[in-house]
């Protein structure tokens, strides 16, 4: 393509000044763009806040990766979030084997990040508290490998909530607490889980 040629060619673009407006002083100017920005955009973050479920789960490793992920679906970056869900799955995968398996030989395998995440899972089966955390976990996996692989070319708000609401079934299941009496706590039970998972729409079968 001549010189010419690209003079006569018209091409959209992206453009972000933010950064250069700051660097020449106008703060002020991003500031109130920002601000404008995040009211507008605050009501419907607050609808997808309330698609979440509540969250209550003893502390573990993963914990920081759950609540960064609902802060991604809460901001409407559906396919970082996913690709998120991924990372929080295998990282209770890899807390779990920890905590639970006793055999050392078994642990080290199932704690090696290089290992793909599917196979320990089957492997973690015995090890969980609710044997339906297996099929939760996978098909957390199966979204996130749809997103991850650009296999899918418009991104579903919907499948997306299915992928959150799916890791948090499976996490409440292994480590999650609800309330109970004289405001004491428990784990959460099958019954708590079939529960919530017909209120979030999520197949247990």
């Amino acid at each position: 393509m001549s010189e010419d040629d690209v003079k006569d060619t018209e091409i959209m673009v992206s453009i972000d000044t933010l950064p250069n407006l700051i660097r020449m002083g106008m703060t002020k100017t991003v500031e109130d763009y920002l601000r404008k920005k995040f009211e507008n955009a605050l009501i419907s973050k607050i609808a997808r806040y309330g698609r979440l479920p509540y969250l209550m789960v003893r502390l573990g490793p993963f914990n920081s990766l759950i609540r960064e992920t609902r802060n991604l679906y809460v901001d409407e970056y559906y396919r970082a979030a996913v690709a998120l869900c991924g990372m929080t799955a295998e990282s209770m995968c890899i807390s779990i084997a920890e905590e639970r398996v006793t055999d050392e030989s078994l642990k080290s395998q199932l704690t090696d990040p290089s290992m793909d995440c599917r196979k320990k899972i089957e492997p973690l089966k015995k090890y969980l508290r609710m044997i339906k955390s297996a099929s939760l976990l996978h098909r957390v996996l199966d979204i996130r490998k749809e997103y991850l692989h650009l296999h899918k070319t418009r991104i579903l708000p919907e499948e997306v909530l299915e992928c959150m609401n799916t890791l948090h079934l499976a996490i409440i299941a292994e480590y999650g607490v609800v309330p109970a009496e004289k405001g004491k706590v428990r784990f959460a039970t099958k019954e708590d889980i079939a529960q919530m998972a017909k209120e979030m729409g999520i197949s247990l079968e």
